[in-house]
């Protein structure tokens, strides 16, 4: 058997000219994260989404033929017609997961993916070898998750220090307010024991405040390595107080809708609190865009069918029916133009099914676009 039986061809390669955009979709449908890009019809290079996001960064106006010259891959190109068992010793050798066909006029003819070519071969490879790669290749996929979670973090650090700006305008505003009480007060001879201590208990209140509001910002994004029972409204909560300033300084409404039960889930409290938080923000970015008149947020928890759902529904007019399917894809976002990454919404549902705690689902209704986490039994 050549590898000329078992190559995928159709959406594995671009030419090296066409737009990132292009490349991305590309990448996407293949499901693979790579793509090899052609110049005519040789391939010169693998392109894969870590080479976009470490290299390109926010950069949306370069094309292929700018950038492939970052592709890390190592390409190795072998003939379509080489045995399947000369492909096996080029995996194990260059410790590779693909390799590039060519035909005898060195034109492109197809990928061959290492584990596409163990599923081909079944028994014949050695179990504890085939063990030992299926590691690496869990091993190398947990690592570019946690990288793609990492870069969606440091892009919403802008967002979270304009959360915290929100959060401290007012009380830095009313501690201002105490100062300039108690000077006047002692200009007019007016500051007393009974007035002074007031105004200094009022001053504290001030400062504790803007203290756990850091708290709240210092602990939100730290990971739990393991799931833990815990009440659903508490972490729903601490999504709140991030953005609930902002939201209050941009005139939106934010509603709750809960049983009056608590309930408790076994899941991973600080990740599900980032995902309420990501579609907050979005809730909130679309309503801002479309200058909505009385906008509004609601968050709403619910049992259905003895499984824990949590939506977030905005009043912003919906999603528009033509992108509503793409709109959890990886770097999709109506918002590039605003600086938008195409990471809030891919991350949040990265988190629910990565980390086994349930999924995340859109739909449109008479209102707006409503998100709907429902948790695994």
């Amino acid at each position: 058997m050549t590898l000329k039986n078992i190559a995928n061809y159709k959406d594995f390669y671009i030419d090296y000219k066409a737009s990132l955009k292009e490349a991305i979709a590309k990448m996407n449908k293949n499901g693979n994260g790579s793509v090899v890009l052609l110049n005519g019809k040789f391939p010169v290079a693998f392109l894969t989404q870590s080479d976009i996001i470490n290299t390109l960064g926010n950069r949306d106006d370069l094309n292929m033929h700018n950038t492939y010259e970052y592709a890390t891959q190592l390409i190795i190109s072998v003939d379509e017609n080489s045995p399947i068992e000369f492909a096996m010793k080029l995996f194990v050798k260059n410790n590779i997961r693909r390799i590039v066909l060519v035909n005898k006029k060195k034109e492109f003819a197809g990928v061959v993916l290492q584990e596409k070519l163990f599923e081909y071969l079944g028994e014949d490879i050695d179990k504890f070898g085939r063990q030992q790669e299926i590691e690496k290749q869990i091993t190398k996929r947990l690592e570019n998750e946690y990288m793609l979670m990492q870069h969606s973090k440091l892009a919403t650090m802008g967002e979270m220090i304009g959360h915290i700006a929100h959060q401290w305008r007012q009380p830095l505003s009313e501690l201002a307010g105490v100062f300039m009480n108690m000077d006047s007060a002692y200009e007019f001879d007016e500051l007393d024991k009974d007035y002074f201590k007031d105004k200094i208990k009022n001053g504290n209140q001030l400062v504790k405040y803007m203290s756990h509001t850091i708290e709240d910002f210092r602990n939100f994004f730290v990971p739990n390595h393991e799931k833990q029972k815990f009440e659903l409204s508490a972490y729903i909560q601490s999504a709140m107080n991030i953005i609930e300033a902002t939201l209050t300084y941009h005139h939106i409404k934010l509603k709750t809708i809960a049983p009056k039960e608590a309930i408790f889930i076994t899941a991973y409290p600080s990740e599900f609190s980032q995902v309420v938080l990501n579609l907050l923000d979005n809730a909130k970015d679309i309503l801002l865009e479309r200058k909505i008149a009385n906008p509004q947020i609601t968050i709403e928890t619910k049992i259905v069918n003895e499984l824990v759902q949590v939506s977030v529904q905005d009043n912003a007019g919906g999603i528009d029916e033509k992108i509503i399917d793409k709109i959890f894809d990886i770097y999709f976002s109506t918002k590039v133009k605003k600086g938008g990454s195409g990471l809030g919404l891919y991350m949040s549902k990265l988190i629910m099914e990565s980390k086994n705690m349930g999924h995340i689902k859109v739909s449109n209704n008479s209102k707006g676009a409503k998100f709907t986490i429902t948790f695994n039994s």
